[in-house]
């Protein structure tokens, strides 16, 4: 019981950040989705017509990458896309079987049985002539997927990121520690050391 009330505090420093990441901790599965690059290439042909008449002095290609992400830790099932019309042309990375399907309002709907822990599939759509369709809605069984907007980083080796965590919980243990020790001071009028 001596070593407690000695230490009390310093314990409840260390506990208290640790008790409050457990907490956050939920194994669940988290989709997330994002559009890392979307580009409209000029293409300096003519475009013909059935009969041989020139359409257009040029044609256009149009190219979007879509990445969806699973970053939980519970596999996500049954992943619908839902496109507003079918893409012209489509490739999906890596290879896997997919369900296609087409509602009233004839949106495209592409559906993966399931998406494991930490594992993404990347769609990539393309139109010659035609503006692309947009990606309405990502959706499983377990949580409605959200949006997330990409950018270049510097890559960060992650024994940089390792420390850069314990310096932080560091930091949240010594604010914990310094509010305690306020706090005895305060109410119970002893000092600490």
């Amino acid at each position: 019981m001596d070593f407690l009330t000695t230490y009390g505090k310093e314990l409840l420093a260390l506990v208290v950040p640790l008790g409050t990441w457990l907490l956050k901790y939920r194994a669940r599965a988290k989709v997330v989705w994002a559009s890392p690059h979307y580009f409209t290439f000029l293409i300096q042909e003519p475009q013909i017509g059935s009969k041989g008449e020139v359409l257009n002095p040029t044609q256009t290609a149009t190219t979007a990458s879509i990445r969806v992400m699973n970053l939980g830790h519970e596999p996500a099932t049954k992943v619908e896309l839902v496109f507003n019309w079918k893409p012209q042309y489509l490739n999906i990375w890596p290879v896997r079987h997919y369900e296609e399907k087409t509602d009233q309002d004839r949106r495209y709907i592409m559906i993966f049985n399931t998406l494991s822990a930490k594992e993404d599939v990347n769609v990539e759509i393309m139109s010659i002539n035609k503006p692309l369709p947009e990606l309405l809605h990502v959706r499983t069984a377990e949580c409605v997927g959200r949006r997330a907007h990409m950018m270049w980083t510097p890559f960060v080796p992650k024994w940089q990121i390792n420390l850069a965590v314990i310096f932080m919980a560091l930091g949240a243990s010594v604010v914990v520690y310094g509010t305690l020790s306020l706090l005895q001071l305060v109410i119970l009028k002893t000092p600490s050391l």
